[in-house]
């Protein structure tokens, strides 16, 4: 059986053109909260984070993004009603999803309590706020 030269080319280059921007994207470093296993420790999120607090989110906007990214880079407002490491003046802090800094996307339902680890908030206004992981503490009843 022989095979053109185009064809064998056509079969090589397609499959690897298929794959093309699943490696065009350096991948993230793991979550600072990782343990060797993969798994998120609560307890050395709250070692590393520069501040730990409970609050609700609003004021969510959805930047949905389809293939080959396939996430919602969503900006949100976190409300903050206690602090439990760390303090500031804020009690509201925006945030947005980014693709390696506030990775972790947003849930689906954003209702109810959540706790939220972050790195130093910046002095800066027009630098982001970071958080490295949040959690749900108290899910809304229905």
């Amino acid at each position: 059986m022989h095979i053109s030269r185009a064809r064998r080319v056509l079969i090589i280059a397609l499959p690897l053109a298929l794959h093309a921007p699943a490696l065009a994207t350096k991948p993230c470093p793991p979550s600072p909260c990782a343990t060797e296993g993969g798994a998120i420790s609560i307890a050395k999120c709250r070692s590393i984070a520069a501040w730990v607090a409970t609050g609700t989110i609003s004021e969510v906007v959805h930047h949905e993004q389809g293939y080959p990214l396939l996430r919602d880079f969503a900006e949100f407002t976190f409300n903050v009603t206690a602090w439990e490491k760390g303090a500031a003046k804020q009690r509201a802090l925006r945030f947005r999803v980014a693709w390696c800094e506030n990775s972790q996307p947003l849930p689906r339902d954003t209702s109810g309590t959540f706790r939220f680890f972050g790195l130093p908030l910046p002095s800066d206004p027009s630098l982001p706020n970071l958080y490295i992981h949040f959690e749900p503490v108290q899910p809304q009843r229905q």
